[in-house]
């Protein structure tokens, strides 16, 4: 009589193929979450380094002109009288000083529509295209308090340099209203706050609440700012309007918060 033998069969149960499947998920899921983080510090990084920047560049430019640029402020030198905005007048201190000749030799409106990368944060939503109705529009703004129409000094800072803000990040569109780089009026549009309102920034709002008199968040809790003294780092949230404000006025010599 003749045994046949069989050989066992190996394979997956179920339950070891939903574990396997489990720990795939898992495996992806890590992946995705660690490669979010890593992009979302890169896009810091980017924006403290455009703010940094832009603080070395009014420091240069004090250095040069012995004052702090203003919000709005003529040309000096310009035979057509033309205003222009700080942003305008930081250019040469930024690299952009073939941008910054040709909006002063052939007219700003030859320039205002130019898109200049360092006043850029890649993680702004509220608008991809960077520009508005002939505009090219911008991620930062000044602190009006500060630089207010180009008369202080870093010596008229009595509140510290370190203690008294210089930009803030601002969506590059909110309400209806554009950040436009090159903007020379003082207006919504101007790359400034402080000047229409003490009221503290807001966090990451939506269209519909934006307010462009006011600094807003981008994209996380907390603002990204940079200081008189050439630093830049975030302000939490939490921070109340009263110690906003002190640090926005450079020389109300008050003791700020300890929610700063």
């Amino acid at each position: 009589m003749m045994h046949h033998r069989f050989a066992a069969r190996c394979g997956l149960s179920l339950i070891n193929l939903i574990v396997v499947i489990a720990i795939i998920l898992f495996v992806l899921g890590f992946l995705l979450y660690f490669l979010a983080a890593s992009r979302q510090q890169a896009f810091q990084a980017d924006t403290f380094n455009n703010l940094r920047q832009i603080a070395i560049a009014v420091h240069n430019y004090h250095d040069n002109m012995r004052k702090l640029p203003p919000i709005v402020g003529p040309l000096q030198g310009d035979p057509k009288n033309q205003q222009a905005s700080i942003l305008f007048l930081l250019l040469p201190y930024l690299e952009h000083d073939s941008v910054y000749r040709l909006g002063r030799e052939a007219g700003l409106a030859k320039v205002q529509a130019s898109t200049v990368h360092v006043f850029l944060e890649r993680t702004d939503a509220s608008l991809p295209a960077n520009q508005f109705e002939g505009w090219a529009t911008n991620n930062y703004a000044g602190n009006w308090m500060g630089f207010k129409d180009g008369n202080n000094s870093l010596v008229n800072i009595t509140d510290g340099t370190s203690n008294t803000l210089m930009f803030a990040e601002r969506y590059q569109l909110c309400n209806g209203h554009p950040n436009a780089w090159a903007y020379p009026a003082l207006y919504y549009w101007a790359p400034m706050f402080a000047y229409y309102s003490q009221a503290k920034f807001q966090n990451s709002p939506s269209q519909a609440e934006c307010d462009p008199a006011l600094p807003q968040s981008i994209g996380q809790p907390g603002i990204r700012t940079a200081y008189m003294d050439g630093s830049a780092r975030a302000i939490d949230f939490r921070i109340s309007p009263r110690t906003w404000w002190l640090l926005c006025d450079p020389a109300d010599n008050m003791i700020i918060g300890e929610d700063f």
